[in-house]
Order: structure tokens, then C-alpha cells, then sequence
């Protein structure tokens, strides 16, 4: 009797799986509940419990391989006997000689049944090229394209594919520190700095302006991060996108020249200038984020300060620009009612 292991499908619309490491090989013994493989899709990565007990027969996947939902990647049977003559990754099942005790004469054990087709190992690609596919775990990829991190970076650089989340570490450091034939770029060092500051006055100011019409947070953070982006660096037209945990990004027009009460979200389309991050609603309270294609603020909340932070890259601000806007900023969320004068 025989078991089928199929990939299982661990998110709603998922197709494939990452199949990341077998536990088991062909001849081990399993029982119910025991961890058989490890699978990532794009919500995170999961150990596969068995599903029955008995011996591992086959393995019909290899690590590394991104695998269809319900294709049969193992195969678990209840008899030893077949678990044995399984096919390993070093050499084909073989009939094996045995001696019988009676009479000494050597007998041939009866040939086991003939294995599945076994899937032929693919070569891992070490250096594709930039115009190929890059293979990357689906999770891989959303992040990349979240973080405006480039893959095939890491194909350039060798990296062995294919590509999962642990290595888009490495891609940051190569993007934070590389230019086209591997020097060190100054202008992509980021730069970082951080304020506290009292939280009591500025949700004096969010309360009572939520009591003057439809005027949130969001609203706020981007006109105060605006008027002070825009004091620092002298920009005429400037772009604010704020985004929160579980909300989508809003980008708001030269919000500092609008009054509170008018501002509304643009439509255009058009890139973000200036990032803010609203960490308040969380638990987090402070994030120090990749770099991206704009200078970047979180605003975080411990017990009654406000924490502000701005990280930038050398081309996008220098060093007296990043702290004139950070205390522009820090200043307005300590006294609000500037903004108003």
C-alpha cells in the first residue's frame, strides 16, 4: 500500500510552492505528524507534516524547485521492502545479492517494482544574464518589487538561484554599495538620523481638526512633512506619498500649500518625492527601512513620545538637508500650531 504526498496548497491563490528542503530521503522511516519537507509560497515558508505512515519510496522533487499545487512530489509506502529498492540521488535501484544460510548458495532477492520516472535534477543557474528569467520564490519577488530591489543584481554578482527571501539581504548590501562593475558608489550611502519628541501636542492638533471636517492624521504628517522637506532642500513642486500598516499610500500634491481643509489625494499617478511612514497605529516603533527612490520618514509612538526618523541616500540629500528637515519636522509635530501661523 502506497501514499501519495502532494505539494498542498497553504494560501488561497496559490499555484506553486517553493519546495525548500526535504526532511526524509528514500529509506527512512515516517510516521504521522513527523516534518517530511519544507515549503515556502508567498505568504512564508512552512514545514509539511506526513500524512501516513511507513517508508519514504521516492522523492519526485528536487530543493529548490518550484512545484504545481497537487502534483505528487513523494511517494510513502507501508512495506520496507519497497522502500529499499527505491531509486537514491547516487545510483539506480539494483537487484542485491543475498546468501541463504541453506546450503550457502548466494540467491537474488526478487526485483523490486519498477520506480515512477524520477524528474530529471535542473542545473541551478549561478550567473544568468540580466535579460533572462530570474528565478525567485513568488514571496521573493513581491518583496523585491516592494523594496525597489533589483534581482538579477544578485544573478550579476553569481548568486546561486534560485532567489528567497533570506537572500534579499545580501541584494541590499550589493544595491547600497555597488555601481556597475562592483565599486563603491558614495552617493548610494544612506544617511540616517532620529528625533523624540512629545506626542501630547500634536494629538491635541489631529483631535481637533477631526472635529473641523474629514481631516486624518495621514493629512497632517504630509503637509508638516512637506513644509519642512520643502524649507530644506528649496523644491517648487513637490509630491508627498504617506502610507500605514494595512492601508493603501495616498500621494498628496505640494500639500503645504493647500489648506488643511482642502487638501485632497492626486490622481495623477505622479512619484513620490518625499515617503512618509505613520507607524503610530502599530507596535512598531521604529523601522529603518531599504533605500528606496526618495528620502524616507517613519513617525513611530513609544508610551508619550513621538519617534521621528529620515533616512536618505547621499544623492538624494546631503548631511546639513537631512537634519534642517528632520528638526523642520520634529519642530511642527512638537508644536502644531505653527503650521497654522
Amino acid at each position: 500500500m502506497t501514499h501519495e504526498v502532494i505539494m498542498p496548497a497553504l494560501g488561497m491563490a496559490q499555484e506553486t510552492g517553493l519546495l525548500l528542503a526535504w526532511h526524509k530521503q528514500p529509506g527512512d522511516a515516517v510516521k504521522i505528524g513527523d516534518v517530511l519537507m519544507e515549503v515556502e509560497t508567498d505568504k512564508a515558508a512552512m514545514e509539511v507534516e506526513a500524512q501516513a505512515d511507513g517508508f519514504v519510496t521516492e522523492l519526485r522533487a528536487k530543493e529548490g524547485e518550484d512545484v504545481p499545487v497537487g502534483a505528487v512530489i513523494a511517494i510513502i509506502s507501508a512495506s520496507m521492502d519497497k522502500a529499499a529498492g527505491a531509486p537514491t540521488e547516487d545510483a539506480p535501484a539494483t537487484p542485491a545479492a543475498t546468501t541463504d544460510k541453506v546450503g550457502d548458495t548466494p540467491q537474488a532477492t526478487p526485483a523490486a517494482a519498477k520506480p515512477a520516472p524520477q524528474i530529471p535534477e535542473k542545473p541551478k543557474d549561478t550567473a544568468s544574464p540580466p535579460e533572462g528569467r530570474v528565478q525567485a520564490s513568488p514571496k521573493a519577488k513581491r518583496l523585491a518589487a516592494e523594496q525597489g530591489l533589483d534581482l538579477t543584481r544578485l544573478a550579476k554578482a553569481g548568486h546561486p538561484q534560485p532567489y528567497r527571501t533570506a537572500d534579499l539581504e545580501h541584494l541590499k548590501s550589493l544595491q547600497a554599495s555597488q555601481v556597475d562593475g562592483g565599486q563603491f558608489s558614495a552617493a548610494s550611502q544612506r544617511i540616517f538620523a532620529r528625533a523624540t519628541v512629545p506626542a501630547a501636542a500634536f494629538d491635541e492638533f489631529c483631535n481637533w481638526l477631526a472635529g473641523q471636517g474629514a481631516v486624518t492624521a495621514d493629512l497632517v504628517l504630509a503637509t508638516f512633512a512637506a513644509g519642512s522637506f520643502r524649507s530644506a532642500t528649496g523644491l517648487q513642486s513637490l509630491a508627498v506619498s504617506v502610507s500605514a500598516p494595512r492601508k493603501p499610500s495616498r500621494i498628496f500634491q505640494d500639500p503645504d500649500r493647500c489648506g488643511l481643509l482642502d487638501l485632497s489625494e492626486d490622481e495623477d499617478g505622479q512619484q513620490a518625492d518625499l515617503i512618509v511612514y505613520d507607524l503610530t497605529a502599530s507596535r512598531l516603533t521604529e523601522a529603518e527601512l531599504a533605500a528606496t527612490h526618495a528620502p524616507t520618514v517613519t513617525i513611530g509612538r513609544s508610551q508619550a513620545d513621538l519617534t521621528v526618523s529620515l533616512s536618505a541616500t547621499r544623492d538624494q540629500l546631503d548631511d546639513t538637508a537631512l537634519i534642517a528637515m528632520l528638526d523642520a519636522f520634529a519642530g511642527r509635530l512638537e508644536e502644531p500650531l505653527r503650521q497654522l501661523l
